[in-house]
């Protein structure tokens, strides 16, 4: 495996012998694997649903001499105990708490009640057309694992609840909510 360049998002990871680097991001992985390893990492990316993409870029991104060296420490990382694996600023990182494995997400609208979302990137990608399937990818390359469901939430949202919720936002900037009787709610 090649090394990730110095400018990418990085996940420092503390495993026995001491503290690896490791790219956080898709395309900082896809840059260090050969092609057979970055068709199944592709592969496996497309269709993990958002809050598990971490685990998927860690497994490809963990090179094999970590792997021999600390087994107890990598399997604890794939579990999903990030325990003081911190970004390239030292700020910690956290998992996503959403739980479950499904490739759709159900979200309220107001409109509707509730809509269903992909929750994966090769469902936010069968949506898109040419020119915003090529956006939606350079992001997803350029995002840090952690924060990629946050990526696909706003890729997958319709543009009609995205409206309807940013007029909600800005409708509650100009004139915020007040407590009943103008008390402050504990």
């Amino acid at each position: 495996m090649g090394l990730h360049d110095a400018g990418d998002p990085v996940w420092n990871v503390p495993l026995t012998g001491g503290t690896l680097q490791i790219p956080s991001t898709p395309g900082g992985v896809r840059a260090q694997l050969d092609p057979d390893q970055l068709s199944a990492f592709e592969h496996k990316l497309a269709r993990t649903p958002g809050q598990h993409l971490a685990l998927v870029v860690l497994e490809a991104a963990i090179p094999d001499d970590a792997r021999t060296r600390d087994p107890d420490g990598v399997a604890r990382l794939m579990s999903g105990d990030f325990t003081g694996v911190t970004d390239e600023s030292g700020e910690q990182i956290h998992l996503p708490d959403i739980g479950g494995d499904a490739t759709v997400w159900v979200m309220p609208y107001t409109g509707q009640g509730t809509i269903e979302i992909p929750a994966t990137i090769g469902g936010v990608r069968a949506r898109l057309d040419d020119a915003r399937r090529a956006e939606f990818d350079a992001e997803v390359a350029t995002t840090p694992a952690h924060l990629l469901h946050f990526t696909i939430l706003h890729w997958a949202t319709p543009d009609e609840v995205a409206a309807e919720t940013d007029a909600v936002v800005a409708q509650l900037r100009d004139t915020p909510p007040r407590a009943h009787g103008d008390e402050a709610v504990a």
